[in-house]
């Protein structure tokens, strides 16, 4: 039989959404993982409680996307660490200028945790990538053109436009040599659709600061008997100065859809459904799906196991909506016009929305619930982290009876999974 099987996963690590998918073509036995991740901008402290907090064993040996959706000290962490332990098809990052990146090192600067490999990334990301097999490695800068046709008339493989001429050479002059930087684009792989967006502070205004900064101090490199204390002093100087011009946290964000490229109800049986599940439940599905050498996914129904049960529950839908958007810590006030513009032509098929830094109220906007407004349920996810506004909630439970909202938190985790099936397969 024909058919697609997936899963949507997501937990809260960390105070930070991380989402785990599996897409799998049961008549090509090919399937498809990938990660997104996101951790929550605050201002606690950076801890390492546990290597692998995040569940490195239910994890499979091969992820063939890997997205950072928004940058954190605890989540570049998690990178780091599944990037060596794990085979990597595709990598994709937002592009920090090296300002940015000197804030983010300020926040673990104090910590008995730091590693050696976090000063490394910092120091040169792009380089620090390219010591591991890692097939595809995209820096994210700037949107290319916007989808402006169906997810099913879309053309396979991954399409990402150069950035224009002049980022990148302010780029190269920042960095100091040529860095590959590209504009968001979409990839088609495995019958699904990923759609990205980036967002956040113009790198040009970054440079400039930088230049006028450096241009009206002192020497930093005059002999003194007091160097490390002059080099300290100096940067905590650069650094108040950059957060009262830019604020206190380096955010760029990256936006990622995700659907069926094929899911017409006309011409497919298909299924969706929602279920919460706790860490240790989980872990005992992915031991059972590995002893049972079934595909790499942790929810063992996604592949075919309880299709016989799935195909007789009632569905009263009237149109395939199997997409999910997830915002990442983008906030929604400043780029609401761009969101909305760049995700307009897919907004009917969003089934469920994650939540923009934790339901912080700072990046919260209440337009985003008329742009995915439809008559059957919407799953809002967010992580329960202290910064989750009460407003917001009560602005996604209040708005509509279709609205269901998803708290997660460190033990508890939700799913997203079905499948969708020709009609023409079926008996």
């Amino acid at each position: 039989m024909r058919g697609r099987y997936f899963r949507y996963l997501f937990e809260n690590l960390d105070g930070g959404l991380f989402h785990t998918g599996s897409i799998y073509d049961k008549e090509n036995q090919t399937t498809t993982n990938y990660i997104y991740m996101a951790g929550s901008h605050c201002r606690s402290t950076f801890t390492k409680e546990n290597d692998n907090v995040y569940g490195e064993d239910s994890l499979p040996d091969k992820i063939d996307l890997l997205v950072m959706g928004g940058y954190t000290v605890k989540y570049l962490h998690k990178l780091i660490d599944i990037i060596k332990s794990h085979r990597i098809g595709t990598v994709i990052l937002p592009y920090l200028a090296p300002i940015q990146r000197l804030v983010l090192a300020e926040g673990y600067a104090e910590s008995s945790q730091k590693t050696n490999e976090m000063t490394r990334f910092l120091q040169d990301p792009y380089l620090f990538l390219k010591k591991y097999d890692i097939g595809n490695i995209y820096f994210l800068y700037g949107n290319g053109l916007m989808i402006n046709r169906e997810p099913e008339e879309l053309e396979s493989g991954f399409h990402f436009e150069l950035a224009d001429r002049d980022t990148l050479l302010l780029i190269r002059e920042m960095e100091g040599y040529a860095i590959p930087v590209v504009r968001a684009g979409y990839i088609t792989e495995n019958g699904w659709l990923f759609y990205f967006g980036v967002y956040g502070m113009d790198i040009k205004n970054l440079s400039d600061f930088a230049k006028e900064y450096f241009s009206h101090i002192e020497n930093i490199y005059k002999v003194s008997e007091n160097l490390n204390e002059d080099y300290i002093r100096q940067k905590n100087r650069l650094l108040l100065e950059y957060f009262k011009k830019f604020g206190s946290s380096p955010t760029v964000a990256i936006v990622m859809f995700e659907c069926p490229l094929f899911a017409s109800l006309k011409d497919n049986d298909s299924f969706l459904t929602e279920k919460e599940f706790s860490k240790i439940g989980k872990s005992e599905m992915w031991l059972q799906c590995r002893k049972d050498k079934c595909c790499m996914c942790t929810i063992r129904c996604v592949h075919g196991k309880d299709y016989d049960n799935l195909q007789h529950h009632k569905r009263n839908t009237k149109e395939s909506r199997f997409g999910i958007l997830m915002l990442g810590n983008v906030n929604l006030n400043r780029f609401w016009s761009d969101i909305l513009s760049r995700f307009w032509k897919l907004k009917t098929r969003i089934r469920a929305v994650g939540v923009p830094n934790s339901g912080s109220g700072e990046n919260w906007n209440y337009q985003m619930l008329r742009f995915s407004a439809k008559k059957d349920r919407v799953y809002w996810i967010c992580v329960k982290h202290e910064i989750t506004s009460a407003g917001v909630v009560n602005d996604i439970v209040l708005s509509a009876s279709n609205n269901r909202f998803l708290p997660i938190d460190e033990e508890i985790g939700c799913c997203l999974s079905g499948y969708i099936v020709p009609k023409e397969d079926i008996d």
